[in-house]
């Protein structure tokens, strides 16, 4: 899951090797073209062993809540390297590593990371997220997915550390977590026991998808669905139309939601409502739209049912608020499409009040930044995520996240929600919430991150706070005493097709681990 919110990363077209990655990385090992020569020997190993694991772990379907595979897997592989394994009833895989000889009484650490993954395609490919393995394509700079999302988040920080786990270094007691069903609920992280927690003094998370970012606090958060039975009656009308607005960026909401994206679903309201202002006589049918919870919409569409007299209204109204979108979201969502498509009329509609109410919902449930930290103006304080609607198995559903940097943000914004919930005829169905995590940037974990980054790669680090929600969040909760840092290698478009992972990033991130590791034993030997 995306953590940290800044500006845009550029596309891929846009970045420069020598300028993105930090001069001191693999010096001599690309191209002018920013293509990998030879590394050293020993680079080379590191970079390739980390990336045979994470071959093995796409070739295992993982989506949120189906882990049984993936945990099996890793629970024998972490076996194989002499570790002590478990597993719970979460599928969550707890392993211990003794320490090196003479580091048996340093403070115990742990590495953690998430197995599963968010599972999406392009449009038009065939994918199976339960079944099909993930295509890997590696150009030499980054590494990315034939039509699907990569599950790099977080696969590559699954692999960094069975690939640590294989080597010999002095180190004190290690404790491997690997959780499940992350990218949905946290389920794994809420659910794991304190007792695997209560002895833990160190925690390296290897969630996060800059690689010169050590992040020591994220957002809580809250999933909410807003729910209503979806009643049908017959079709009014003589002509049906498909309403589309898709090819917009999206992204997860943690990362994008202060850039000004368009949400697909928040459009499409404004647009269904255009037509309802105007007194067009039309019936909903059908909506459905979005990826998850956690990502701005990229896509939507409605079937509408209406009578022919009415078509060039209808065809007028969709022609300016196109125009419109193409004004407001002018430079950024340059791809964005606006379309009204003839299709074959259905033979029901939904209820008008009740899709009146809903799309009411969408326009009244604000999609972006309520409030910005006090701490950064390129920092949120406060946001929510229209991410989700449809009908179906009949019901109308509407799926919501919001984040916040206080729990009291948070529970002021959830009264809100439920009041915007009474007054529509919807139904609040809240998830849990995630306790907010505020670290402490001056403590030894992110202190020692950022020196011995600087000192590896002659490039400096940042110390920062995220919007978006991590696991540690809930770890924090369960032992107050642990000291927390989360790093990871550039990895960019998660919870997309785009999503992709630069090459020479991976490598300093896990010498970064080990050396953490091995000075953390020598300190409190």
């Amino acid at each position: 899951m995306r953590r940290r919110l800044l500006a845009a990363v550029p596309s891929k077209g846009d970045l420069k090797p020598r300028e993105y990655c930090a001069s001191g990385i693999f010096p001599d090992t690309m191209n002018e073209e920013g293509f990998f020569n030879a590394a050293t020997s020993m680079e080379q190993d590191i970079l390739q062993k980390v990336l045979d694991e994470f071959q093995k772990l796409t070739e295992i379907p993982r989506p949120s809540g189906h882990e049984k595979k993936v945990s099996d897997y890793l629970a024998k592989r972490l076996r194989e390297l002499g570790l002590t394994v478990k597993q719970d009833e979460y599928n969550n895989v707890i392993a211990d590593k003794k320490a090196a000889p003479g580091f048996e009484n340093v403070p115990l650490t742990m590495l953690q990371a998430h197995m599963d993954m968010v599972c999406v395609a392009e449009k038009g490919v065939k994918y199976d997220p339960q079944n099909d393995p993930i295509k890997v394509k590696n150009d030499g700079k980054y590494l990315t997915a034939e039509g699907t999302s990569l599950g790099a988040d977080d696969g590559i920080g699954v692999a960094s550390i069975i690939y640590l786990m294989a080597q010999k270094f002095d180190h004190g007691p290690l404790r491997v977590v690997f959780t499940a069903d992350e990218e949905t609920g946290m389920t794994g992280a809420r659910g794991l026991s304190a007792d695997d927690l209560k002895d833990v003094r160190y925690v390296i998370n290897c969630d996060s998808e800059e690689y010169d970012v050590a992040t020591v606090g994220s957002a809580g958060s809250v999933r909410l669905r807003f729910e209503r039975d979806a009643k049908f009656v017959p079709a009014i009308g003589d002509s049906a139309a498909v309403l589309e607005i898709k090819n917009l960026l999206g992204g997860h909401s943690g990362m994008v939601i202060m850039q000004n994206r368009a949400n697909a679903i928040k459009a499409l309201g404004v647009l269904l409502y255009r037509l309802h202002e105007a007194k067009v006589e039309f019936g909903l049918c059908d909506i459905e739209g979005g990826v998850a919870e956690n990502a701005v919409a990229p896509h939507v569409q409605a079937t509408i049912c209406y009578w022919e007299k009415d078509k060039a209204a209808i065809e007028k109204i969709v022609a300016d608020f196109k125009a419109e979108m193409a004004e407001a979201y002018e430079g950024i969502e340059e791809q964005a499409k606006v379309g009204c498509t003839a299709t074959q009329k259905p033979s029901q509609m939904l209820e008008n009040g009740i899709f009146l109410s809903g799309i009411m919902l969408i326009n009244a449930v604000h999609s972006g930044v309520y409030a910005v930290s006090r701490f950064s103006n390129t920092l949120p304080q406060l946001s929510a995520n229209i991410g989700k609607t449809f009908v179906k198995d009949g019901k109308f559903e509407v799926l919501v996240m919001a984040r916040s940097a206080a729990d009291a943000n948070l529970s002021m914004l959830k009264t809100s929600l439920r009041a915007l919930a009474a007054m529509s005829g919807f139904n609040p169905d809240f998830g849990a919430t995630s306790p907010a995590w505020n670290g402490n940037p001056d403590s030894l974990l992110p202190k020692m991150a950022k020196r011995i980054f600087e000192e590896q790669n002659n490039h400096p680090m940042t110390i920062e706070f995220t919007h978006g929600g991590l696991e540690c969040n809930y770890f924090i909760s369960k032992n107050h005493n642990m000291d927390i840092v989360s790093i990871g290698p550039n990895n960019k478009d998660i919870h997309s097709p785009q999503e992709c992972l630069e090459l020479c990033t991976i490598v300093p991130q896990v010498r970064l681990m080990q050396s953490m590791l091995e000075e953390l034993a020598q300190k409190e030997k």
